[in-house]
């Protein structure tokens, strides 16, 4: 790994932090970062002299700041980590760079006598409830063998280093024996979506602002990447061999990890992925700030999802369907009981009656408990509403027998088109018999499209279609793109009142309404739509505050709820 620079290059250990010029540069927040953190003066002090600037400082990022064809920020993710992230002229790719105490090469020796000490007074029958109580004893075994002191030295069973060499010696100890070694800033970092190691070379990362960077963590060797995905398998309980080559498992804080080990499978050495899990989901009025949808789009969920309608949401790979899914998800009434299920724990709700079940992967096939199976026991579970995280195989056909015995279904799906859904829900190994099709009511698309305006690849939902029905004469189902995404102006498009057929023939009855009252089923989505609206100008963006609004007005009237929702957004 390339190291960062000692800490004896820096003045700042000379004059003393507050009459480093580099600290006196940096805007009060970070001064006392820089404070807490005296390695990020030596950084900072090494980019100084290297380009004669410094980064732009940033507590928090926005969307804007990855418009510029050049950037060069820096910005916290927790004590003691900061990112760099900089794309100088003619660059294709920017860079990430973790920004940590490192433990300069002439001292490494002093961190392997650490780790000797530590191994030597760690009992075998030492046992550890959780991983927080595991950190916490590892932390106390490293402060007794480890001691502050104005020089380096080394007593009986015990190490004497300077503030700063502490300090570094405790974050690498800590990095490498508790938390997830060179990945852990990645981990950290809220920006970060994905994480790819294609072989030996630079990690890769897919950021939310800059998309994708290289980092400067680099695996030199096949034997120094190989050691690592050892050591990372081994801690997620899912260890690798190569007779076991391929593994798929879940890292300590929910995100999905894949690994491909050794170099018969990949030719560039071994390669993994890490699908970074978000413990707090984007909102829907965050989805609407960045384009995804808009107001009325959102309005209409609610409505439909008010009235227990299934919804499919369709795309790519990595064009956010589940990102959509966990933001629309908030719609469900609250007194609901949802059953959520998926292979890997992504989907978070905030309802209180929610039950979130998982795969179980095993070598014995009889051990193993698979989608179809946590689908048929749900059934049992009297839900309200059914969460997939994904539908791949012949978990598809016991999602549309519950549905048409009146279990709503919300998940994502793989296809393109509402032709291309078609046919893959009618073929193997889903086999959804086509006069059943029309038991699912919305499908959402969501693509990443090139936006006009900023000229970069951003996610968009590019219709909401809706199912009408089976034509028996034609052996073909009907369906109309309400909604659709117009790419010339970057806007949404909502074909207008008249136009919607499960408004008119499902919302519109259940609320009461014959034919000539149809207008007010569109009034009350442009009533809702303003609702929404309301969120994003007071800037409700928290995924539980938008929850809150939203249960909170659910018994109101749509009209009584328009309101009082600034004053509910006002007592958050």
């Amino acid at each position: 790994m390339e190291a960062q620079a000692s800490f004896d290059e820096c003045p700042v250990h000379d004059v003393g932090v507050e009459s480093c010029p580099i600290y006196q540069a940096l805007g009060e927040e970070f001064r006392e970062y820089a404070e807490r953190n005296p390695h990020l003066l030596v950084y900072l002090h090494e980019w100084h002299r290297k380009t004669g600037s410094l980064p732009k400082m940033k507590v928090e990022l926005s969307r804007e700041d990855g418009y510029s064809r050049t950037y060069d920020i820096l910005y916290p993710v927790g004590d003691p980590i900061f990112i760099h992230v900089y794309k100088m002229p003619g660059n294709v790719r920017g860079t990430y760079h973790p920004v940590e105490p490192t433990v300069p090469e002439e001292h490494k020796p002093i961190l392997e006598e650490v780790e000797r000490l530590v191994a030597m007074m760690v009992d075998e029958a030492l046992t550890f409830e959780s991983d927080e109580e595991r950190a916490q004893i590892l932390e106390k075994l490293f402060d007794s063998v480890v001691g502050v002191s104005s020089e380096t030295r080394a007593l009986k069973g015990k190490v004497a280093v300077g503030k700063d060499l502490y300090y570094a010696l405790k974050y690498e100890f800590m990095k490498d024996k508790v938390y997830l070694g060179p990945l852990e800033p990645m981990i950290r970092d809220p920006y970060i979506e994905d994480i790819s190691c294609s072989g030996i070379g630079p990690i890769f990362v897919e950021h939310k602002v800059f998309k994708s960077l290289a980092s400067t963590v680099v695996f030199q060797t096949y034997e120094e990447l190989d050691a690592f995905i050892l050591k990372l398998c081994e801690r997620v309980g899912r260890p690798v061999s190569p007779k076991r080559p391929i593994v798929d498992a879940t890292l300590p804080d929910g995100s999905r990890l894949n690994v491909v080990y050794g170099r018969d499978l990949s030719r560039r050495g071994s390669n993994f992925t890490i699908r970074k899990f978000s413990k707090v989901p984007l909102s829907v009025t965050q989805l609407i700030k960045f384009g995804t949808f808009d107001e009325r789009i959102a309005a209409y969920l609610w409505m439909a999802l008010l009235e227990d309608m299934s919804v499919f949401v369709c795309g790519e790979t990595a064009s956010g369907k589940t990102t959509t899914m966990n933001a629309i998800s908030v719609f469900i009434r609250p007194t609901a009981k949802v059953i959520s299920i998926e292979d890997t724990a992504e989907v978070v709700l905030p309802h209180p009656n929610w039950v979130s079940e998982v795969t179980r992967k095993s070598e014995e096939e009889k051990a193993s408990i698979t989608l179809f199976d946590l689908l048929k026991a749900a059934l049992r579970q009297r839900p309200n509403y059914i969460i997939v995280g994904e539908i791949r195989d012949r978990e598809g056909n016991v999602a549309f027998q519950a549905m048409q015995t009146g279990h709503p279904v919300i998940a994502t799906f793989h296809a393109a088109s509402v032709d291309r859904l078609i046919q893959r829900l009618t073929g193997d190994p889903i086999n959804v018999p086509l006069p059943y099709i029309d038991n699912l009511n919305i499908v959402v698309f969501q693509s990443a499209v090139m936006n006009p305006v900023t000229r970069r690849r951003d996610r968009r939902v590019t219709s909401v279609t809706e199912i009408i029905g089976y034509d028996p004469s034609t052996r073909s189902c009907n369906y109309i793109d309400l909604f659709y995404w117009e790419p010339s102006k970057d806007r949404h498009v909502f074909r207008g009142v008249g136009n919607s057929y499960l408004l008119e023939e499902k919302v519109a009855p259940r609320r009461g309404l014959e034919e000539r009252e149809f207008v007010k089923i569109y009034r009350e989505l442009e009533v809702r739509t303003q609702i929404i609206r309301r969120l994003v100008e007071n800037k409700v963006y928290n995924y539980y505050d938008v929850w809150k609004v939203i249960s909170s007005i659910y018994n109101m009237p749509p009209e009584d709820a328009l309101r009082v929702v600034d004053r509910v957004c006002r007592s958050l």
